[in-house]
């Protein structure tokens, strides 16, 4: 299950240098608070209760 930490800002300035993106960018602040804000929202997943529900087949093989 995913940490209830959020994500530090040292931290995601870390990854992002990882992935080859340049920190120095003042685009990076915006990037962050966007980041931040959708595993906020994906965090709000974690207390949906799907045990009992099977998963829709998006996929369907088409027969040969």
């Amino acid at each position: 299950m995913a940490s209830e930490t959020p994500l530090s800002h040292q931290l995601f300035l870390r990854m992002a240098a990882e992935a080859g993106l340049d920190i120095q960018s003042p685009h990076m602040d915006d990037l962050y608070a966007y980041t931040s804000g959708v595993l906020d929202g994906l965090r709000t997943l974690q207390n949906l209760d799907v045990s009992g529900t099977e998963p829709d087949m998006a996929f369907r093989p088409s027969p040969e």
